[in-house]
């Protein structure tokens, strides 16, 4: 997966894999979770966003190693 950010750190286009590259036309909901620092550290900003085809999707940005995922289940 493919995310592009604004100078804010926002995704504005998001590519999912075997997909065509998508808008985001708005973001719905964000949040953090700083988690399990007792046994293997979680830093994570998660995204409901809306792609320009409608589609939802909730993403999250791992703040420890930088890549962004699609949130499955």
């Amino acid at each position: 997966m493919t995310v592009r950010v604004d100078e804010h750190g926002e995704p504005v286009h998001v590519r999912l894999p075997g997909k065509t590259a998508r808008r985001v036309a708005v973001v719905r909901e964000r949040w953090r979770i700083d988690d399990e620092w007792w046994r293997r550290t979680i830093s994570r900003e998660y995204r409901t966003i809306v792609l320009d085809d409608g589609k939802v999707i909730t993403l999250y940005h791992d703040l420890l190693d930088g890549a962004w995922y699609v949130q499955r289940g």
